[in-house]
């Protein structure tokens, strides 16, 4: 995932395990190698679309007033004491433990996505301007934090199934003074079973680690895509369930493009696209090694 120019060489970065959480696993270490020896540079694109489109994302020039605010909540939240008592309906909370209470500060060192990954879904949505997204997974809040911070006319509708978990995020959603983001505290399938929201233009799944649950949420949402549509699926190297089902999504026929950015996958739906093309690429080392 990291791009080997001079001494920017991808083992500086590779020797911070940081990177490789919440996954962390010998399968997933594995396949980081696979990945980097087979993946492109991040400006690789044939299509102009997608040249602009990571050209926008992976540009760190292009910040917001409002990283600092949210990475320091998330400093807060990875050194609070606070503790509560856990309802995870799905896989990927065992970096987090079994016990009855788990501590807030664990949950954010453990299952929030990585700045980097934040402000790629920030420049994301900056560069769509879309008026509806939908997010599978607030846990705490703060890549819910970031997509809203890219536009305030955006509705932004997250859902998270843990309760107390979901009540945080909804303090930390007034601390920022978010106000346009509609959160709900409800299990994935039940929510999508009744989805009543606008037709989404950017859909983020992070909650449920599972490739049964991962296929059957997009199926749930699959009548509601557009060609505009465009799908970010996180984690899809947490196991090899999860890059099976990755590996099943793009073969779909109605995905006409994708991207395996390692850490996460983006499916395009547009029919414009020159022929079905499925992408590996490598972010910036400077944009994974950036703090901020």
């Amino acid at each position: 995932m990291f791009e080997a120019s001079g001494s920017e060489y991808w083992w500086s970065g590779f020797e911070n395990k940081s990177l490789l959480c919440p996954m962390g696993k010998n399968y997933t270490a594995g396949r980081f190698l696979i990945h980097l020896m087979n993946a492109r540079r991040w400006d690789a694109f044939h299509s102009p679309f997608l040249f602009e489109v990571f050209t926008h994302c992976c540009d760190e020039h292009i910040r917001s007033s409002r990283f600092e605010e949210i990475e320091s909540l998330r400093k807060e939240l990875m050194s609070s004491s606070e503790k509560i008592r856990r309802m995870d309906a799905g896989a990927g909370s065992e970096a987090i433990g079994s016990s009855e209470t788990t501590a807030v500060a664990d949950i954010a060192r453990h299952a929030l996505s990585h700045p980097f990954q934040c402000r790629f879904l920030y420049r994301l949505a900056l560069f769509l301007q879309p008026k509806n997204i939908l997010e599978l997974g607030t846990s705490l809040g703060i890549s819910t934090a970031y997509l809203a911070a890219a536009n305030p006319e955006t509705n932004i509708v997250t859902v998270e199934g843990d309760p107390n978990v979901a009540q945080i995020a909804g303090r930390n959603f007034q601390k920022l003074n978010l106000l346009h983001i509609d959160l709900h505290t409800s299990l994935f399938r039940d929510y999508l079973d009744s989805y009543d929201q606008p037709t989404p233009d950017l859909i983020f799944m992070d909650g449920h680690h599972e490739s049964s649950a991962l296929l059957t949420y997009y199926d749930l949402l699959k009548n509601r895509f557009q060609s505009h549509t465009i799908i970010v699926v996180d984690d899809i190297y947490w196991s090899k369930d999860m890059t099976d089902g990755w590996n099943e999504l793009i073969a779909r026929p109605e995905v006409t493009q994708s991207v395996d950015c390692f850490h996460f996958g983006l499916l395009f739906f547009n029919s414009d696209f020159f022929g079905k093309e499925h992408h590996k690429i490598k972010l910036p080392l400077r944009m994974l090694t950036s703090r901020s």
